[in-house]
Formats: structure tokens, sequence, C-alpha cells
């Protein structure tokens, strides 16, 4: 897998190219070198594996913000195969791609919902999203144009330096936009990985927070098709898919 190294020169040239196409004014050189360098690693795979842990804050009128969590692992292989499972407080549920079709299983309700899909992997994700209400963790550092999302909706971008997440060292990167705060982190072992995404919604009231850790990266590996197949558990009933909002 190709690489970008972040050197004095890849920042000269990063400049230079800025200056022509950025409003680099309120944005850290570096801190874009950094993201770019983890936006092309990204782009550049054509599988990976991971795990994640969430945390997102809903507002309860005793309580105040009340935080829910979920944890789990997705593998993906291009151009249209993903397998993700997730745990939390909605319950356990597993999701497969294989390129024809979707399935979506639910362990608590022994229940499954089969759709045909052969859109790529970004389009599926936004059909998940869009029309089921079905959140992809840490979908937005995916996009290849997530830096130049950053820079055209965001007041301000700065790097921090290097921090500690657990037992990795990343990359400290934060940044504002009218309606939030967020900060990432990336790994500072060549691999430019995300290990961590932090987001405060500053106009919402108790602002409320939605993080996601990933863990457990694996790149480029041998992907048996297996993985991304759905078979019908013993028992399971079959119930349709139903569009979010209905």
């Amino acid at each position: 897998m190709k690489r970008l190294s972040i050197t004095s020169g890849f920042f000269l040239l990063l400049l230079v190219s800025s200056l022509s196409n950025r409003s680099i004014a309120q944005y850290d050189t570096i801190a874009i070198a950094i993201l770019d360098s983890m936006s092309y690693n990204i782009g550049e795979l054509e599988s990976c594996s991971f795990s994640f842990n969430t945390e997102n804050d809903i507002p309860n009128d005793e309580f105040g913000l009340i935080t829910h969590g979920e944890f789990g692992n997705i593998i993906l292989k291009a151009p249209n195969r993903m397998y993700m499972e997730k745990k939390g407080d909605k319950g356990h549920k597993e999701f497969f791609s294989d390129g024809e079709s979707f399935s979506l299983y639910s362990h608590d309700k022994n229940q499954y919902a089969t759709a045909k899909s052969t859109m790529s992997l970004m389009e599926f994700i936004d059909s998940l999203s869009g029309y089921y209400g079905i959140e992809f963790p840490g979908a937005d550092v995916f996009y290849p144009d997530f830096v130049d999302n950053i820079l055209a909706t965001s007041n301000n971008l700065v790097y921090l330096g290097l921090a500690m997440i657990g037992d990795k060292e990343c990359y400290h990167i934060a940044g504002a936009r009218d309606d939030m705060t967020f900060q990432i982190w990336v790994s500072s072992d060549g691999r430019y990985i995300p290990v961590k995404l932090s987001i405060v919604y500053i106009l919402k009231a108790g602002n409320p927070r939605y993080s996601i850790t990933f863990s457990d990266w694996k790149s480029n590996e041998s992907i048996d098709e297996s993985k991304f197949a759905f078979r019908i558990p013993e028992g399971a009933k079959q119930v349709k898919l139903i569009q979010s909002g209905n």
C-alpha cells in the first residue's frame, strides 16, 4: 500500500497547493497534511477490518445527558462487500453485503431482512443511513472528500502535537465549526490510520458528545468471501426492511 511521508518538502508542496485551492488563513498546514495522509491511505485500501467503541449522549428530561454505548467490528472489501456487527443499547445486530444483496439480522429478536443491493461501499453506507437510519460507525473518515469537507465547513483547524490514546501514540488535531467542535487522533506510526474521533455539538442543549475509538486495524489482508454471506439462523423469521421515519 502506498503511503505519504510527512516531511518538510511535503509541507511546502501542500502549502503551495493549498494557496491555489484552499483558504489556509485559519488552518494549520501540519493538521491538513496529517489528515490528507490519513485520507489517502484509506482511499488506497482494497480491504480492511477494525473494531470500534462508540459513546453518544442523548438528552433526558430528568437526568440531562445520558450516555449510550456500542461496540463491534467491521470488515470492508472493495468494491461492494461489507460485514458489520454491533452490540449495545439498541441490541445485537449483524449486517451483510455480498455485492448482490444486503441482509440484516437481529440476534435479540431472531429476525432477518434482505434486499437487493449492488451499490458501491460508500453508496451503500449512505443508503443505510439515509433510508434505514442504520449508522455506520465513523463513516466520515472513509469518504474521499473527508478533508475538503472539513476545510469547507470549519472555522479553524489546528495540530496540537502528540497524544496517547490507550497505549497508542497519535497526532492530535482539533477544529471547530459553527455548530460543533471536534478532535481527531491519527496514529503516528507511519500508517496514518484514525484512532479516535470526538465531536461536541455546541448548539444543542447540554452540549452532547459523540466519540468513536478504532482499534485492531488490519489492512489489505485476504478475506474469505464467506464473511459477507448471510446464512439464515435456525428458526429466524423474515421481516421487511422499514425505511427510516416510517
